[in-house]
């Protein structure tokens, strides 16, 4: 009985983890205005219905760059595993740049 336990526990308390980077646009000349913003999810046993939690970054972007265009985007998809649960946290940095044209 003691050999189940121990193997139930090694399975839970093992993990992995994985990351993904894509560059969406072109990175700007001006690169001074650095904004991130990120998101996570947690799934059970590989159960996952909806990616809506990853629509939040669009609008936290827009909001740490309210009077300017945010360009140089890059995501990173990062994966965490461990045995029956995965968290999924998505992070997107980019350069607000301000309009100068009024």
């Amino acid at each position: 009985m003691k050999i189940f336990l121990k193997v139930g526990l090694v399975l839970f308390f093992t993990g992995c983890a994985s990351i993904n980077s894509v560059s969406l646009t072109q990175i700007p000349v001006n690169r001074k205005n650095s904004i991130t913003a990120e998101t996570s999810k947690t799934i059970f046993l590989g159960f996952n219905f909806e990616n809506d939690f990853v629509d939040l970054i669009t609008n936290d972007l827009k909001n740490k760059c309210p009077n300017g265009i945010v360009s140089g985007i890059l995501t990173k998809d990062e994966v965490i595993s461990y045995f029956i649960v995965h968290t999924r946290k998505i992070t997107a940095t980019g350069f607000c740049e301000l309009n100068n044209a009024k």
